[in-house]
């Protein structure tokens, strides 16, 4: 956008016809000040005059009465250039004309230490001109700044309206400023230095930033104008698409409930199905690898885990495109995604969930994460669908394993959980609770505090464990008789010898593995038996 500054003015021929001379000494930038208007001042006390912005002329004739002193006058110059420089005036000019030297003098004295520009003009020029022509050029300004904001309007109005790609919004951006406008999302943002930035936000949510990371010639406020016009462009862009990914998720969910209880459809019609509906199409060589995401997060209700599904499909959909992956999936209820993955190379199955991983942590800041549970790897795309039901129960025994041992990777398969999986699942059920309250009794009635109690744990879970008791005495540093003698105390709480009953060691070792699982709950109830007992 077109502005008149002081350092254009003091550029002006019909300024220089003065032979302009620098009385002052100006702050760094305030030849750039904006000139907002021309004022011609002939009064020492302007106040209430000067809104702010001007560039003032003067012929300083007030000086002349109050110049019977030299002292009076220098103090009558300071009055009036307080007031000025109060006021947020940019600039003065006073022509002083020969046969004055005495006030060029009073003014100079005045202006010595002054951090705005003053001006003496020696030399006569014509007040009225210059403050046309400047009058013209901010008026003519002005009309530039207003056109461009309507362009900048017009343009971004029919690519909101016409549901313009994200591409050919920031296209436009980068048109209308002259330099490389560049879009950048929230997961993919990067510590590049930028000379310029925009967020672009949906409701709480930042989507990503508009930057410029090279020199714009561009004016400041023009940048800034286009790069929030571009951002709001995009953010509905970005919604339209949303809005339009849900229809057809909605509608992949659909046929995800159909064919994941078994179907008559020939295989060839499965795949042709799935592609229909994702508009995506795979390679004839893959495996295929049937996946259940869940979405981990604390005090997360039905409506953020929904809102975070749409998150995770959008991000399965961005890895899929980057790592040439055909991704098929759909909600299957709140916060637990289904996943087709058809892989030329399942290697490459390791490197897709940890990019997705990491993508979706990205996207919501740390606030969640993921645990996938994943079936056998299947021939076909009907296979596969049909083993969704498989996965599912495994991502749910990951989910209450992750929680429960803190322990957590990219995927989990049936063998990474086994009975601990299933132990983590069922922590909670009553009668798990009660199965361990029962085994472990005798344990707890002869240990007076949780911490001596979870001591003999520890050693019955190393008797239970262990094959040779040679190597458990070295490994707990007793001689044998000690460990032995250790072993008889522990059979005469327990009621029952450890060697001679398989079933029963079992049955503990199962007992002390739940009790592992949920720790806390299990305590309290084996705390409150003893205490009623």
């Amino acid at each position: 956008m077109l502005h008149v500054t002081v350092g254009q003015v003091v550029g002006l021929d019909i300024f220089q016809e003065g032979h302009p001379e620098l009385l002052s000494q100006p702050v760094a930038g305030a030849q750039d000040e904006l000139v907002r208007w021309m004022h011609i001042l002939e009064t020492e006390r302007p106040e209430g005059l000067l809104p702010g912005g001007e560039f003032v002329l003067t012929t300083a004739t007030f000086l002349d009465r109050a110049a019977g002193g030299v002292q009076g006058g220098v103090a009558a110059a300071n009055r009036f250039l307080d007031t000025i420089e109060q006021t947020g005036a940019v600039a003065v000019a006073a022509e002083i004309l020969p046969g004055r030297e005495h006030i060029a003098n009073i003014l100079a004295a005045a202006a010595r230490h002054r951090r705005f520009p003053i001006y003496l003009l020696p030399g006569r020029i014509r007040f009225v001109e210059l403050t046309q022509t400047i009058h013209e050029n901010i008026a003519a300004a002005r009309f530039h700044e207003i056109e461009t904001d309507r362009q900048i309007h017009e343009t971004f109005t029919r690519l909101s309206v016409g549901s313009a790609s994200t591409d050919r919004i920031v296209t436009e951006a980068t048109t209308l400023l002259g330099c490389q406008v560049k879009w950048e999302t929230a997961e993919a943002k990067s510590d590049t230095v930028v000379v310029a930035e925009h967020p672009v936000v949906a409701g709480d949510e930042t989507l990503g930033r508009l930057i410029i990371v090279e020199g714009c010639q561009a004016d400041a406020s023009l940048v800034t104008t286009v790069l929030e016009r571009a951002a709001q462009a995009l953010s509905i862009s970005v919604l339209a698409k949303r809005s339009q990914d849900e229809i057809r998720r909605s509608t992949a969910s659909s046929l995800f409930y159909q064919l994941r209880g078994g179907t008559d459809l020939s295989e060839e019609e499965v795949l042709w199905r799935l592609t229909e509906t994702s508009g995506r199409h795979v390679l004839s060589e893959v495996k295929w690898f049937p996946m259940v995401v869940r979405i981990l997060g604390e005090d997360a209700g039905e409506e953020l885990l929904n809102r975070w599904s749409g998150m995770l499909l959008d991000v399965l959909d961005s890895v899929g495109d980057s790592q040439k992956v055909s991704v098929f999936a759909a909600r299957s209820e709140i916060g637990v995604v289904d996943v087709l993955l058809p892989l030329a190379d399942p290697a490459a199955l390791s490197s897709f969930v940890e990019a997705t991983r990491a993508r979706f942590s990205a996207r919501l800041r740390g606030r969640g994460g993921l645990v996938a549970g994943l079936a056998s790897e299947a021939p076909s795309a009907k296979a596969a669908v049909e083993q969704l039901s498989n996965a599912a129960q495994i991502a749910q025994a990951a989910q209450a394993y992750v929680k429960a041992t803190g322990q957590s990777r990219a995927y989990f398969f049936a063998k990474d959980l086994g009975l601990r999986g299933l132990l983590a699942t069922l922590q909670d059920d009553d009668q798990l609770v009660a199965f361990v309250a029962t085994e472990l009794a005798g344990l707890s009635n002869s240990t007076g505090s949780r911490q001596s109690f979870e001591s003999r744990l520890d050693f019955l879970e190393a008797v239970l464990t262990s094959h040779n008791k040679a190597q458990l005495a070295r490994s707990r540093h007793m001689s044998r008789p000690a460990l032995y003698s250790q072993i008889k105390r522990l059979e005469t709480v327990l009621g029952y010898s450890l060697e001679d009953d398989a079933e029963q060691n079992t049955a503990l070792h199962l007992a002390v593995m739940a009790y592992r699982m949920n720790p806390n709950t299990m305590y309290g109830v084996l705390h409150s038996r003893s205490t009623a007992g």
